[in-house]
């Protein structure tokens, strides 16, 4: 065995993790920057993503491995941002408050300090287990999908009680072959119901765990995020592709975690830090086709919040949420390997 050989290759996949995690860091920074000087215009959706972040990156540094000749740079860094975050989202709770109130009292939860928490270790999906076709179109509305959440969290305006059981949020959230934000929700309801300690009420019997089902989940979503790769990142999917990598990375998969994903959401974020409807590296507008996209094929946010430049609450704050599970993943991981395409 060459044990220099050894040596080598495990310094180079030092170096390498160590430039990812400054480059994530700097990329976060800029958004935490944006994010401070602009709180009072993000909604709750936009709010949540950095919720998510500020939650990811106190189990970074909980959980720390890094070693590199940076590292006590970047925990000191990631320390400062956790402060940052905590403060602007607490600031930002005030204005949504005021300005959504009915919609901050159901999901108020969602932002909590201690609401978001992970697990350790690292999985990868399973190619058998994609669906062989899908809906072409959505299983199921956002008014729905909110009903279902909020009887989760026990904040559903009729019955204050968390875990409500309903067959309608059952079936609904455990049907196959959803396309796309469907498939994104019901992957988030599952976290919620771990999160909430009310997982029994998705079993299907016992050869269907909740684990298997969040496995066929991203199993799928995986296959979604390389058709959009494929078709070189269009502009109306880039806020779902980097849904799926904040979801997923969040409950350990790791295939999600490749290095030219990681690389297209960094040269994505506008230099104020925030995310934009267009992109800003092209030399022009979004095609008559994509512009048509946009209205019949994205999700329709009615609480997303337009912003100056172009930016948008919901993508900054899905794209932070999608640099945060990164950023565990190349903190905790001691000289990590590519992720191979399923």
């Amino acid at each position: 065995m060459n044990f220099a050989l050894i040596a080598i290759t495990a310094l180079g996949l030092a170096s390498a993790n160590e430039v990812e995690i400054n480059n994530i860091i700097s990329t976060i920074e800029k958004a935490v920057h944006y994010f401070e000087i602009n709180h009072e215009q993000f909604n709750l959706d936009g709010s949540t993503g950095f919720c998510i972040l500020r939650a990811l990156m106190k189990d970074t540094l909980t959980r720390w491995s890094h070693s590199g000749p940076g590292a006590i740079s970047q925990q000191t860094k990631l320390q400062d941002l956790v402060l940052k975050t905590d403060v602007a989202v607490r600031k930002n709770m005030k204005e949504i408050k005021l300005q959504e109130p009915s919609y901050f009292e159901v999901f108020q939860p969602l932002l909590a300090d201690n609401f978001w928490t992970f697990k350790a270790g690292w999985m990868q999906t399973d190619s058998k287990l994609v669906y062989p076709e899908r809906r072409n179109t959505a299983c199921f509305g956002e008014n729905s999908s909110d009903r279902c959440m909020s009887q989760l969290l026990g904040t559903w305006k009729d019955y204050r009680v968390p875990c409500l059981n309903t067959a309608n949020c059952r079936k609904m959230m455990t049907t196959v072959n959803c396309p796309n934000y469907s498939l994104s929700h019901q992957l988030l309801y599952l976290i919620i119901a771990e999160i909430k300690n009310c997982t029994d009420i998705v079993k299907l019997g016992k050869a269907v765990s909740i684990q298997h089902l969040k496995k066929v989940y991203c199993t799928n979503m995986m296959k979604i995020n390389l058709e959009i790769e494929d078709e070189d990142f269009p502009l109306h999917r880039r806020d779902l592709f980097m849904e799926n990598i904040m979801l997923c990375g969040m409950i350990g998969y790791s295939d999600f975690f490749k290095t030219q994903w990681l690389e297209a959401i960094i040269s994505w974020q506008n230099p104020t830090g925030c995310y934009l409807k267009i992109d800003l590296g092209r030399s022009v507008q979004p095609t008559v086709m994509e512009r048509n996209a946009f209205t019949k094929h994205k999700r329709v946010k009615r609480r997303d919040r337009l912003m100056s430049d172009n930016c948008t609450s919901h993508l900054t704050g899905i794209a932070v949420g999608a640099l945060g599970v990164f950023l565990r993943f190349h903190g905790i991981s001691q000289n990590v390997r590519e992720p191979q395409n399923i």
